[in-house]
């Protein structure tokens, strides 16, 4: 994977780019984690590999299922129970994985999508429309801070 979809989920370890994360036991555990919830929702919506990284990699975040993006996020914790973005949760696992100037852009990047929570949306807790905008939120952002990282 690449590492445009960690910071896409703020948690996911991938290979593709070039910033750089704290490379300590406890990210290679968080990585493990966040590898197994996108293996599990990959599987879940039926997403193949090769779309999820065409689609994170274009910014193509409605070329998948609004709900693989739910359960993406809400198996890393991005998303709670009730269908919203969790800011402070996501500082916290973002805190796991990034460090320095790559940790503050990425917090920018986190608080910036808070305003997803005031959209309104039609189905609830499952957080199916938010996590898409999430997901567009993040992408437009990060092509904006990491511009390398992505491709037509």
């Amino acid at each position: 994977m690449a590492k445009v979809t960690y910071i896409l989920l703020f948690l996911v370890a991938v290979s593709l780019s070039s910033v750089q994360t704290d490379e300590s036991e406890n990210s290679s555990e968080v990585d493990a984690d966040v590898d197994k919830v996108i293996d599990e929702c990959a599987k879940e919506y039926h997403v193949p590999h090769q779309l999820l990284m065409a689609a994170v990699t274009t910014g193509s975040v409605h070329a998948l299922t609004p709900c693989f993006w739910s359960c993406c996020f809400k198996g890393v914790g991005v998303l709670n129970s009730e269908g919203q973005y969790d800011i402070d949760a996501t500082l916290d696992l973002s805190k796991k994985m990034f460090s320095g100037s790559e940790y503050q852009k990425v917090e920018g990047i986190v608080k910036t999508c808070g305003s997803v929570n005031d959209l309104s949306v039609s189905d609830g807790k499952a957080g199916c429309e938010i996590s898409v905008s999430l997901a567009v939120c993040i992408l437009d952002n990060c092509k904006k801070i990491f511009p390398n990282m992505f491709h037509d």
